[in-house]
């Protein structure tokens, strides 16, 4: 384990200045056609489920991770059999590809993250031996074949996991008694581990007193809210992007840090970053008299706009679940309508608009289904919808007979499928490094020592996904040319290969 450069990319991050921020522009937000990916359901109902077993069941909150190809893959938190289990799909096809062996009672799957090579990563904790915790990697080609990461030494805790197309993963790892923001990446075989930043319980001489939930885009940048000082009547917080290399610059700053902030807290919950720079972000703000209220915001490279706030034209309030961002700046986010039903949302940064909504009727296996619960207290959505680079959007809602909403008919998983064409094949991220696909073609080889064999069900009350072991607190959450446009991906990818071929620095094995 090393602190410093993977490689040498500052002469990248410079030649990409305004590049990255010149990407293709969209002329209107995408139209939504809707496919049915998996129905969870509780044992007994009537209604069955689809692709699963009834019985298999996603926990209280969660993410839904969706590639660029529009592969969805997701947590059941209860199984038929008992322990936690992975689902894979894609197109409206799949199944459980790999449950947890029994490692104990306390034994916990994380949220996946996916590529689109058929990788995934989650964390395992709460093992009764520490030997079973780790970074789970595997390929759907052969899901039995698992590699276990438990570093940097000294871990026994990883959250907020996520894969990016590069293979790198990046996690808020739980090393001793303090916490690090480390980055994993694939170099002839192994992972080299780089810790990008850490909290003043591993390092007396850092800066942060607290990590937040940190994201990762395709080029190893981090993004994520930290703590400077303990909380009093304000809070001390910062939005920092970091580099590879762990220098980083700031996104926006609590008024507590800066008195001309409209900020007053940076919301607990992951913000998002994409490969042009662009964050999307929830915190809370106060007006004038004090009255507090919850705001998205979006760094684009040049200035912070608010994209929606409570109480503001057609948004009535923000639920505290993790807004999502791609590589057009198209933002996913969960929100109550102005007339009080839950909807997910998509924004552009000028307009904004419900992907679906609370009653809306869905195609479904059991033909036309609506988007309902049996009492009108329970949320109708679960977890955090996630965008890829077409423009897609995966969630989840409770399903309900069009006429009958007493019936249960359990919790499905959906892909809206956006109008916009595919992307080009570089997407505007990164093309992974040749030579570093880890393990021949992305299937990972067993750990040594490690072999692993081959809650309830609604949809969350819209409380967020809170951050694991958050101080306790108040409430609070928390177009460029067409010429451009065509010539900045294949830009990036000759940049990135020229940056690779200037590497400085190599780190040594952990």
């Amino acid at each position: 384990m090393k602190r410093g450069a993977l490689v040498d990319r500052n002469s990248l991050f410079a030649a990409l200045g305004t590049l990255l921020l010149a990407g293709p522009a969209l002329a209107a937000l995408p139209e939504y056609t809707f496919q049915l990916q998996a129905r969870t359901n509780m044992r007994g109902n009537s209604s069955g489920a689809y692709n699963l077993e009834p019985g298999a069941l996603l926990s209280g909150s969660y993410t839904l991770p969706l590639t660029k190809d529009r592969r969805v893959g997701f947590t059941l938190a209860i199984t038929p059999e008992g322990p936690p289990s992975l689902w894979y799909g894609v197109e409206g096809k799949g199944e459980r590809i790999y449950t947890l062996p029994s490692l104990g009672e306390d034994a916990r799957m994380g949220d996946p993250s996916l590529d689109s090579r058929g990788n995934v990563v989650f964390a395992v904790t709460g093992a009764d031996s520490n030997a079973d915790n780790g970074i789970y990697l595997l390929n759907v080609d052969d899901p039995k074949q698992v590699r276990v990461i438990r570093e940097p030494l000294g871990s026994s805790y990883w959250s907020s996991l996520v894969l990016n197309e590069a293979q790198q993963f990046a996690a808020r790892a739980r090393v001793g008694i303090g916490n690090a923001y480390a980055l994993y990446t694939p170099r002839e075989g192994r992972y080299e581990v780089t810790l990008i930043a850490t909290d003043r319980e591993l390092d007396a001489a850092s800066p942060y007193t607290y990590l937040y939930s940190p994201n990762l885009n395709d080029l190893g940048q981090l993004v994520a809210a930290v703590d400077l000082q303990p909380y009093s009547t304000e809070w001390f917080q910062e939005l920092r992007v970091w580099n590879p290399d762990g220098t980083s610059h700031l996104i926006a700053e609590s008024r507590g840090r800066n008195a001309s902030s409209s900020i007053y807290r940076l919301a607990s919950v992951q913000p998002a970053l994409n490969n042009q720079g662009q964050v999307a972000f929830l915190a809370t703000v106060r007006d004038a008299s004090e009255k507090q209220f919850t705001a998205l915001f979006l760094w684009d490279g040049a200035e912070l706009k608010t994209l929606a706030q409570d109480g503001q034209g057609d948004i009535k309030a923000l639920e505290l679940f993790p807004p999502d961002i791609n590589d057009q700046g198209l933002v996913v986010f969960r929100a109550f309508r102005a007339d009080g039903l839950r909807a997910v949302w998509v924004s552009d940064g000028a307009s904004l608009k419900p992907v679906v909504t609370e009653h809306d009727e869905l195609p479904s296996d059991l033909g036309s289904a609506r988007v309902d619960q049996e009492t009108d207290s329970n949320p109708v959505f679960g977890g955090a919808p996630m965008i890829n680079s077409r423009g897609d959007i995966s969630f989840c809602a409770g399903l309900a007979p069009p006429k009958d909403d007493q019936e249960e008919w359990g919790s499905a998983i959906y892909v809206a499928q956006s109008s916009f064409a595919p992307p080009g094949e570089s997407d505007g991220g990164v093309e992974p490094d040749a030579g570093t696909e880890p393990d021949g073609g992305g299937n990972a080889p067993p750990d040594a020592g490690t072999e692993p064999d081959g809650g309830t069900q609604a949809p969350d009350g819209g409380t967020g996904n809170p951050d694991p072991g958050e101080p306790g607190s108040p409430s609070g959450c928390g177009c460029q040319a067409a010429a451009s446009a065509a010539l900045w991906p294949w830009a990036l990818v000759g940049l990135l290969r020229l940056a690779r071929s200037r590497r400085a620095q190599r780190m040594s094995p952990a």
